[in-house]
């Protein structure tokens, strides 16, 4: 009858958007999640707004992963949070006006 998909969807699912940047794990589950986490600010590629940055909590990492609890995504993710690499994670301080560079994200290991 002519209706695309997206008008037979609810309208907060209307919102949700794919993250195009997401880097996963091969074995996400083996990963530590850390408590309380660390502070920072994510670079995400969003399927139709495009890149912006996005502040959130670290969880779980390595070398070349993290995992980011986004705390105020609009209702475009369906999700927490997503396995970003780790040079589009910056650490957040309350003290600094400016994100810190994370993409040394090893010194999280510390």
């Amino acid at each position: 009858m002519g209706l695309g998909k997206d008008r037979m969807r609810p309208p907060h699912l209307l919102r949700e958007q794919a993250i195009l940047n997401t880097h996963w794990p091969a074995n996400p589950r083996s990963y530590r999640t850390h408590h309380p986490g660390v502070p920072v600010r994510a670079r995400v590629i969003w399927e139709r707004d495009g890149v912006e940055y996005v502040e959130g909590v670290a969880r779980r990492w390595d070398a070349k992963h993290v995992y980011v609890e986004i705390l105020r995504s609009g209702g475009r993710l369906n999700t927490n949070g997503c396995w970003l690499k780790p040079c589009d994670v910056y650490r957040s301080s309350p003290d600094v006006k400016h994100s810190t560079s994370a993409c040394e994200i090893r010194a999280l290991h510390k």
